[in-house]
C-alpha cells in the first residue's frame, strides 16, 4: 500500500490570528473561519483512518504469513500458497474499502489522488495471481509492503498522541519503520521486478514470441518502484540536508 506521510510541526500563527477574531466579536460580527479549524477537522479524519489502517493491515499481514511454510530454526520459509484465496480477498477488500474511504472523504490523506490510483493500480495487480497461478509465489514479496505501510502509521500515531509513550517503544517503532522501508521498498521491491525481466527473457527465449499476457504487469510493478523511489526521496531527503 501507498505511504500515507503528514507533518507534525506546530500549527504556525497564522493559521489562526486571535486579535482578528477578537475584534469582529467585539463587533458583534461572527469570527472568519479559519484554517485551523480545517486542519482539525482534517486531522480528526486523518486519526480515524490511520486507526482502520492500524486494524486493516493486520489481517493482510498475518493472511500473507499463512502462506509460508516458515522454520524458526534454520530461518528459511517458503510460499506454500494453502491460503491463497483468504489472502486475496482480504487484500481486495481492504483496497476496496479504503479505496471508497480516501474517495468520499478525501481529507483523511495527505494526496487522495496519488492514493486513489495506487488502489486502482494495486486491484488490477491482484487479478494476475488468479489468472495464472504460477505467479502466485510473488504475492508474499509484494504483499509484505504492508508491513511497513504498518509501522509507518504507527510511528505517526505514537508521536502524535497526547499521552506519554515510552521511549523504547517509540524508538523501535521508528526503526522498524526505517528498517522494513529499506528492506522492502528500495530492495525486494526492484528485486521482485529484475526476477519479473529475467522471467519474461527466459520466456521470450524458450517460445520465440516476445508477447505473453503476464508481462503486462510489469509495468505495473515498476509503476510501483517508481513510486517508492519518489517516496524514498521524499522520506530521506530532508535527512540528509540536516
Amino acid at each position: 500500500m501507498a505511504p500515507r506521510q503528514r507533518t507534525f510541526a506546530s500549527r504556525q500563527a497564522s493559521d489562526y490570528e486571535p486579535s482578528e477574531s477578537s475584534t469582529l466579536v467585539s463587533k458583534g460580527l461572527p469570527p472568519k473561519p479559519s484554517s485551523m479549524l480545517n486542519q482539525t477537522e482534517a486531522d480528526i479524519a486523518r486519526d480515524w483512518h490511520d486507526y482502520f489502517n492500524l486494524v486493516a493491515l493486520v489481517f493482510i499481514i498475518v493472511t500473507t504469513a499463512m502462506n509460508y511454510d516458515i522454520d524458526v530454526f534454520s530461518l528459511k520459509m517458503s510460499w506454500s500458497g494453502d491460503h491463497f484465496w483468504l489472502n486475496w480477498v482480504t487484500t481486495l477488500l481492504y483496497f476496496f474499502v479504503d479505496l471508497v474511504w480516501v474517495a468520499m472523504v478525501p481529507i483523511c490523506v495527505k494526496s487522495p489522488d496519488v492514493i486513489i490510483k495506487h488502489h486502482i493500480v494495486a486491484m488490477l495487480y491482484l487479478t494476475a495471481p488468479v489468472y495464472w497461478p504460477e505467479y502466485r509465489w510473488f504475492m508474499g514479496s509484494i504483499l509484505s509492503v504492508e508491513v511497513n505501510t504498518w509501522f509507518l502509521i504507527m510511528r505517526r500515531v505514537v508521536f502524535k498522541t497526547s499521552s506519554p509513550v515510552p521511549s523504547a517503544v517509540a524508538n523501535f517503532v521508528s526503526a522498524m519503520f526505517y528498517t522494513t522501508w529499506i528492506l522492502i521498498r528500495c530492495i525486494i521491491y526492484p528485486g521482485v521486478l529484475v526476477t519479473f525481466f529475467g522471467l519474461a527473457a527466459e520466456r521470450i527465449e524458450a517460445s520465440g514470441t516476445y508477447f505473453h499476457w503476464p508481462m503486462m504487469f510489469i509495468p505495473a510493478h515498476a509503476a510501483l518502484c517508481a513510486l517508492n523511489l519518489k517516496w524514498t526521496y521524499d522520506l530521506f531527503e530532508p535527512i540528509v540536508k540536516k
